[in-house]
């Protein structure tokens, strides 16, 4: 079994890939493909860059080029739940794509072959995934530090299967949050990149997982120190969820 690890944060895919062990490098349309052995497993490991035709064009790769037989994307969102607090991880239920309007001809969010309705995640991954991220917040106090875990409030990080809104833009003004919770009132976060890797794994028949860190709040009170806590959470929680999840197996 080859998996597939998208991240589309450098500082996320910097340290998976500091543990990547034999790695052979391909150059491809302007990325660049790691594939070794992490953890004992056969992986392929990319950093997409960010947006959903970055995302979708590498996924594309992986499946068709590598030969990848699932798919695991890592990275941060924002919250839209009221619930959704900094430091939560969220593992999508569905993914749908928020800024897709073809109205008059199609009701919006209609995505050609996929429908309104989003695109489900594979349950049996999602829930393996789910399980390393449960067992990484057990021990959360082994990986972050005590002043880290105080400054962004990680006392009680909690693991979510939600819905996940996915579109080109990041947000940031109460106005377009309201947008988004209204017309799609099931969702729990919102970024930049997994409906689009989703809709290419469904396309293909590919099980994928998307995992997200909630990382801000989707107005104009997020935090803005992104750089401090990509390296010292974000990135920490990939690699250990990451860890647990591919030694599970």
């Amino acid at each position: 079994m080859k998996i597939g690890i998208l991240s589309a944060m450098q500082e996320e895919f910097d340290l998976l890939l500091s543990e990547v062990k034999d790695a052979r490098r391909t150059s491809l349309g302007m990325r660049e493909y790691i594939e070794g052995t992490l953890y004992g497993k056969d992986v392929v490991l990319v950093f997409s860059q960010w947006g959903k035709t970055a995302s979708a064009s590498t996924t594309a790769n992986l499946i068709n080029v590598f030969k990848i037989d699932r798919l695991i994307f890592t990275g941060v969102a924002g919250g839209l739940d009221a619930q959704a607090k900094i430091g939560d991880i969220v593992i999508a239920r569905r993914l749908f794509h928020h800024d897709v309007d073809a109205s008059p001809f199609k009701r919006r969010y209609y995505v050609p072959l996929v429908g309104a309705d989003g695109i489900a995640s594979d349950d049996q991954l999602s829930d393996e995934l789910s399980s390393a991220a449960q067992k990484f917040v057990a021990d959360i106090a082994q990986y972050i530090s005590e002043e880290d875990r105080a400054e962004f409030s990680l006392g009680d990080v909690a693991v979510h299967r939600k819905n996940i809104a996915t579109g080109d833009q990041f947000i940031k003004t109460d106005d377009v949050r309201t947008r988004i919770m209204t017309d799609l009132p099931d969702m729990y976060a919102v970024e930049m990149e997994g409906a689009a890797v989703a809709q290419v794994c469904w396309e293909h028949s590919i099980p994928f997982a998307v995992m997200r860190t909630i990382s801000d709040t989707a107005n104009e009170h997020s935090p803005m120190d992104y750089p401090k806590f990509l390296d010292r959470v974000a990135s920490i929680y990939s690699l250990y969820i990451m860890k647990n999840y591919l030694e599970s197996l």
